[in-house]
């Protein structure tokens, strides 16, 4: 297992017993330090001078032709947007209705950004009750196994071993199951932009306040959850996209 492409920082040590801050969930508050302040050296851009030349082209007779009129472009009407029409949705039914289907299983990939510069990236698959996951952060990679009969941890190039206490959440869509509100929009009633309000600390989001989560949803099928959190004063923005189980086999312990 190595650094996954497109996630930023330096190489560090992983320990191995702690709890397991997954999906960008509860991810959030343990990424926060790793966004550095980046800065630029000011410059002045070089301005170049640019002299007009003058092209004089000689006349082959001394008689000068009549001048020929240009026809006269029409103006072109300006163009008036149509607002897309909507129709109306059952928006919480919608959203129960693809959490339901995708009850069995799914296949998840989940990026965290700061202030737009990625710095986690988990992926995996939720098989019935239990998961298989990969973090990639800060250079390294940790992969999890986590199912009801126990949960364990490997890191980058190390070997399996048990963690001692119960990890965080492995399922991105408990916040979803008991929103305060949910809303939404369609403009065919199948594929739907939904907004589910929830409890910003099921997202693992470090404050007592309400959280607004777009769910994406076409008819049954849940495609992707996206929302955002501030951190240290820094926005995160967490996107999960879902699609079909890679690996279905049970999950079990690998050791």
């Amino acid at each position: 297992m190595g650094s996954h492409p497109g996630t930023a920082g330096t190489a560090g040590t992983v320990r191995c017993r702690h709890r397991v801050a997954l999906v960008g969930l509860a991810a959030l508050a343990s990424v926060a330090a790793l966004a550095g302040c980046s800065g630029s050296d000011d410059g002045s851009a070089d301005s170049t001078l640019t002299e007009a030349i003058v092209v004089t082209v000689a006349s082959s007779s001394d008689s000068v032709a009549p001048a020929t009129a240009v026809p006269a472009v029409p103006a072109v009407p300006a163009v008036t947007e149509t607002p897309a029409v909507t129709v109306p949705i059952d928006a919480p039914a919608m959203l129960q209705q693809a959490i339901d289907a995708a009850a069995g299983g799914y296949h998840f990939r989940t990026v965290v950004a700061l202030e737009g510069a990625e710095v986690l990236v988990a992926e995996g698959d939720r098989v019935g009750d239990g998961t298989r996951l990969t973090i990639w952060t800060s250079g390294t990679s940790l992969s999890y196994v986590i199912s009801p009969a126990g949960s364990w941890v490997v890191p980058d190039g190390g070997e399996w071993e048990a963690l001692d206490s119960a990890p965080a959440t492995t399922d991105p869509l408990i916040a979803l199951r008991t929103p305060s509100a949910v809303s939404g929009t369609s403009t065919d009633g199948v594929a739907a932009t939904l907004v589910a309000t929830v409890a910003a600390t099921a997202l693992g989001v470090p404050s007592d306040g309400p959280a607004d989560v777009q769910v994406l949803v076409n008819g049954p099928t849940l495609q992707e959850v996206r929302y955002q959190a501030v951190l240290d004063g820094r926005t995160a923005d967490v996107t999960t996209v879902f699609s079909t189980i890679v690996d279905a086999t049970p999950v079990t312990p690998p050791i």
